[in-house]
C-alpha cells in the first residue's frame, strides 16, 4: 500500500489527531516552497538587473534631495532606473510550473514598477509614492541580500494568500 493510501485510511479512520494546527502546517509547507524557489527567484532577479543594467540611469539629484531624510545618500546613489512601456522583462521561467499550482501571479512586463536589487523599472515616471515604495524594496535587498529577499518574498506570497499578504510589501506601503 502507497504511503498516500495508507495516510487517507488513517484519516478516515480518525488516526490522525484532530488538534492539527492547520496554519501552522501551511506556514511550514509555505516555507519549505520558499526555500525550494529562493535560488531561481534570485537567479531570475539578478538575471534582469544585470539584463536591465545597460540601459538604466542614476537617480537625479533633484529626485534624490527630497528623499535623502528617510534614505541614506549611499543607497541613493547605487539606485538606477530604467523607464519603458511595457517593460521589457519576461515571465520568469518557473512561471509555467507555478501557475498549474493556480497561483495568481503578476506579469512582470504589466507592473507599474518593479525591483531588482539596486535597480528600479517602471512603466511610466513614478509618483513620489511610488518610488518611495520602490527604495524601500532596495533597502530591503540590500539588508537582506537577494536570496534572502527572494525566500522571504515567496514565502510571503505563499503563505499570505497573494501578493498583499507579503510582509515585504505589506512594510513598504506602510511607511
Amino acid at each position: 500500500m502507497s504511503e498516500i493510501a495508507s495516510w487517507n485510511e488513517a484519516r478516515l479512520r480518525s488516526d490522525v489527531p484532530a488538534n492539527i494546527d492547520w496554519m501552522a502546517f501551511s506556514r511550514s509547507l509555505a516555507d519549505c516552497v520558499a526555500h525550494g524557489l529562493a535560488y531561481p527567484v534570485a537567479s531570475y532577479i539578478v538575471a534582469q538587473r544585470d539584463r536591465l543594467a545597460e540601459t538604466a540611469v542614476p537617480l537625479s539629484a533633484s529626485t534624490q534631495l527630497p528623499l535623502r531624510d528617510y534614505f541614506s545618500t549611499a543607497d541613493l546613489e547605487r539606485i538606477r532606473i530604467v523607464r519603458a512601456d511595457p517593460l521589457p522583462i519576461p515571465d520568469p521561467f518557473f512561471y509555467p510550473a507555478l501557475r498549474w499550482f493556480r497561483l495568481d501571479l503578476p506579469e512582470p512586463s504589466l507592473t507599474e514598477a518593479i525591483t531588482f536589487d539596486d535597480l528600479i523599472a517602471s512603466r511610466d515616471v513614478m509618483s513620489p509614492r511610488l518610488l518611495f515604495h520602490e527604495l524601500v524594496h532596495t533597502v530591503q535587498y540590500r539588508l537582506l541580500g537577494v536570496k534572502r529577499f527572494a525566500h522571504l518574498y515567496v514565502r510571503g506570497f505563499l503563505a499570505g494568500g497573494g501578493y498583499d499578504g507579503i510582509p515585504l510589501e505589506r512594510v513598504a506601503f506602510e511607511l
